[in-house]
C-alpha cells in the first residue's frame, strides 16, 4: 500500500512524460494555426489590394482617359489644343483640394465607407461628360468628376497604410500603384481605340459603367474602424501635420512631382497627333506604355526602398524626370517619344511611392490626412502645371514646354540632393546585408 502522498517514481516520470508531451502538441498546434493564419492573411491582402486596385485603376482610367482624346475633343468643340487643356485644370485642382478632406472625413467615417461613396459619384460625373454639350460643360462636368474621385487613391493608400504591417506595407503601396497606373496605361489606349473609331463620348460611358462594377466590389471590403470620440479641427490638423519634419519635406516635393511630371503628360498625345501625325488609336499605343512602366516600377519599388534608402530612390526617379524632357526635346519622333513615355512612368512611380509611403508615418494618429496631402501636392500640382504648360504651348510651342520641365527637373535633382528622405535611417549596400 501506498500511504499519503507517496508514488513510485515511475509513475511521476509518467505523468511528466504526458504532460510535456501534451504541452508540446499544443504549441506544435498553435505554430501550425499561425502560419495558417498568417497564409489567410497574407491572401487577404491580395484580394483586398486587388479590390482596392480596381477602384485605382477606374479612377486613374478616368483622369487619364482626356489625354489621347484631347486633339478629338479641341476639334469637337472647334478649339485649339491649348484651349482645349483647360479640362485638365479643372479635373485636377478639385482632385487635388478634395483629397484632404475625404482624408480628415474618412479618419471620422471610416475608409471603406467614404470610398463607397466617391466611388459612385464617380460614376454619375463620368456618364455626365459624355452627355457635355460644349467644352465649358464639360469642364464642369470635369471638375464634378474630380471631386468625388479625389480620395479613392488616397483613402486607399491610407487604408493600406491601416491595415497592413510595416514590413509589407512598401511593397503593397507599390503593387497598387501598379494597378493604378496600369488603369492609366490601358485607358489611354482604350480611349484612342475609342475615339479614333466611335467618339470620345462613348469612352466616357464605358468608364463610367466600369465604376459602378468598382463600387460593387467595394461592397465585399468590411468595415474595420474605430471612430475618433475626440473633437478634431480640420485646418489646424493639416497645419500641424504640414509642420512636421517630415511633412516640411515630402509634401512640397509631391507638389513639384506634379506640376513637373503630371503637368508634362497631359500634353504628350497632343504633341504626337501634331508633330508625329499619329492618329488616336496610335496615341493611344503608345502612351499605354506609360503605364506598363508605372506597373513594372511600382512591382520593384518596394524592394529598391528597402535596400538603397528613400533618398536613393527619389532621386532616380528625378533622373528619369531630367532624362524625359531631353528626348522630346532632341528627337521628336514616335519612336523615342514611346522611350520617354517609358522613362516618365518610371519617373513618377520611383518619386511618388517613396513619399507615399513616409506619409504613413508622419503622423500615427491618422493616416488618411497625410497620404490625402501627398495626393494634393501631386495633383494640385499637376493641374497648375498643366495650365502652365499650355500657356507655353499657346506662347512658344511644345519646344518651350520641354525646355522648362528640363529645368524645373535640375531644380528637382538639387533639392532631393540636399534633404534627408531617409531621415536618419542607414542603408547598407545589397552586398553587406547578404553577408
Amino acid at each position: 500500500m501506498l500511504c499519503g502522498g507517496d508514488r513510485p517514481f515511475f509513475i511521476e516520470e509518467g505523468l511528466k512524460y504526458r504532460l510535456e508531451g501534451i504541452v508540446t502538441q499544443r504549441i506544435n498546434l498553435d505554430t501550425d494555426n499561425s502560419i495558417n493564419d498568417g497564409k489567410f492573411r497574407e491572401k487577404n491582402y491580395t484580394s483586398l489590394i486587388l479590390i482596392l486596385g480596381i477602384a485605382g485603376f477606374i479612377s486613374a482610367a478616368d483622369n487619364w482617359i482626356v489625354s489621347p482624346v484631347l486633339p478629338a475633343i479641341a476639334t469637337g468643340f472647334g478649339v485649339s489644343v491649348a484651349v482645349a487643356g483647360i479640362i485638365f485644370t479643372s479635373y485636377m485642382i478639385p482632385y487635388g483640394f478634395m483629397q484632404p478632406v475625404y482624408g480628415f472625413i474618412s479618419d471620422k467615417h471610416g475608409k471603406i465607407r467614404v470610398l463607397q461613396l466617391i466611388v459612385l459619384g464617380l460614376a454619375l460625373g463620368t456618364f455626365a461628360c459624355a452627355l457635355s454639350s460644349s467644352l465649358w460643360v464639360l469642364c464642369i462636368c470635369r471638375a464634378f468628376t474630380g471631386f468625388f474621385a479625389a480620395g479613392i487613391v488616397a483613402l486607399s493608400l491610407a487604408w493600406i497604410g491601416d491595415n497592413v504591417p510595416e514590413s509589407q506595407r512598401q511593397t503593397c503601396v507599390g503593387k497598387f500603384m501598379g494597378i493604378v497606373f496600369l488603369g492609366q496605361g490601358m485607358s489611354v489606349g482604350i480611349g484612342g481605340f475609342i475615339a479614333n473609331y466611335a467618339s470620345w463620348r462613348v469612352a466616357f460611358i464605358l468608364f463610367g459603367l466600369a465604376a459602378i462594377t468598382s463600387e460593387l466590389f467595394l461592397q465585399k471590403i468590411p468595415e474595420n474602424f474605430t471612430p475618433t470620440k475626440h473633437q478634431r479641427n480640420f485646418f489646424k490638423e493639416v497645419k500641424d501635420v504640414c509642420l512636421t519634419s517630415k511633412g516640411k519635406i515630402i509634401f512640397p516635393l509631391a507638389f513639384l512631382t506634379g506640376f513637373l511630371l503630371i503637368g508634362l503628360y497631359s500634353y504628350l498625345g497632343a504633341f504626337l497627333h501634331e508633330i508625329s501625325g499619329l492618329n488616336y488609336l496610335e496615341i493611344g499605343l503608345v502612351l499605354m506604355f506609360y503605364g506598363f512602366a508605372c506597373l513594372i516600377a511600382g512591382t520593384y519599388v518596394g524592394k529598391m526602398g528597402n535596400k538603397f534608402g528613400q533618398q536613393k530612390t527619389v532621386l532616380t526617379g528625378a533622373c528619369f524626370a531630367l532624362f524625359t524632357p531631353f528626348l522630346l526635346f532632341f528627337f521628336p519622333f514616335w519612336q523615342v517619344i514611346l522611350l520617354a513615355t517609358v522613362s516618365l512612368g518610371f519617373a513618377y512611380i520611383l518619386m511618388q511611392s517613396p513619399l507615399a509611403t513616409i506619409a504613413f508615418d508622419v503622423a500615427p494618429e491618422t493616416k488618411g490626412l497625410p497620404s490625402a496631402l501627398i495626393g494634393l501636392g501631386l495633383f494640385g500640382g499637376g493641374g497648375l502645371g498643366s495650365a502652365f504648360y499650355g500657356y507655353l504651348l499657346q506662347l512658344l510651342g511644345y519646344g518651350a514646354i520641354w525646355f522648362a520641365a528640363a529645368l524645373g527637373s535640375l531644380i528637382l535633382i538639387f533639392i532631393v540632393t540636399r534633404v534627408d528622405l531617409d531621415f536618419g535611417h542607414q542603408f547598407k549596400h545589397p552586398r553587406s546585408l547578404k553577408e
